[in-house]
């Protein structure tokens, strides 16, 4: 046995030395951005998970903390393909989604980027977190991705418990094809007699997007709440009231 051998750690003991000092906000900042880059060298897929919880804090000052964070973004995306997997992880435990999910979009195609998305989504919808922030920034972010399975996976979310959630979820839904998503939202809203949010959250959408409730029209229109109508086409009118 190597003498020396005796005085290393083992490199789970050094991961975890180098985390906890990349995660400590109020600790010294050339510490703590040392012990994040030894994490990055380490490149292994447990030091990059413990590298990304150098997301999980916020020190002080906050221009600092921005671009250690801006450092450690740089470092995951020069990583490539081999930080996808922490990175999702780490979304499926963790409340903190933007720097992650900009990571990922540097790393992934658009594609890679839907699926990967879409398979954290999924496991939100069969795990729910403790807290509904993380479906809610995920959800924020999807942007312009769209694939079949996502739709599906949103369309999942319309009945969320948290309103803003469903929210979020309907801002994505109206984005896509009204032939795809208007059946489904309308359903929403005739589902949602006890949320006001998210039946107004729809009324909005509609009458901004011009869709009509046709097939739903006389269940849409005895439930409509106060400042709204429907027009002789069917589609939803908002009320303005004057001051």
């Amino acid at each position: 046995m190597d003498i020396l051998s005796i005085f290393r750690s083992s490199p789970e003991k050094q991961i975890a030395k180098a985390r906890k000092r990349a995660k400590e906000p109020h600790g010294d900042a050339a510490v703590r951005i040392n012990a994040a880059r030894k994490l990055w060298e380490i490149g292994t897929p447990e030091s990059i998970l413990a590298l990304l919880d150098r997301f999980t804090i916020t020190s002080s000052p906050l221009v600092q903390d921005e671009e250690e964070k801006e450092d450690v973004l740089a470092w995951i995306v020069e990583l490539g393909p081999l930080a996808a997997p922490p990175l999702k992880t780490f979304l499926k435990r963790e409340r903190q989604v933007y720097w992650p999910v900009r990571a990922l979009r540097e790393i992934l195609s658009e594609e890679e980027l839907t699926a990967s998305v879409n398979e954290v989504l999924r496991y939100h919808w069969e795990y729910p977190p403790a807290s509904s922030e993380p479906k809610a920034q995920l959800i924020r972010l999807l942007d312009e991705l769209h694939s079949p399975e996502l739709l599906e996976t949103m369309h999942l979310f319309l009945e969320d418990d948290d309103d803003d959630v469903c929210l979020g979820t309907l801002d994505y839904l109206f984005t896509q094809s009204e032939e795809e998503v208007r059946e489904a939202i309308l359903q929403c809203y005739l589902d949602s007699e006890d949320r006001p949010r998210i039946r107004a959250g729809i009324l909005d959408r509609l009458a901004e997007a011009g869709w009509r409730v046709r097939g739903h029209r006389s269940r849409v229109e005895e439930s409509l709440p106060e400042g709204y109508t429907l027009t002789r086409d069917g589609t939803v009118k908002t009320m303005r009231r004057s001051s």
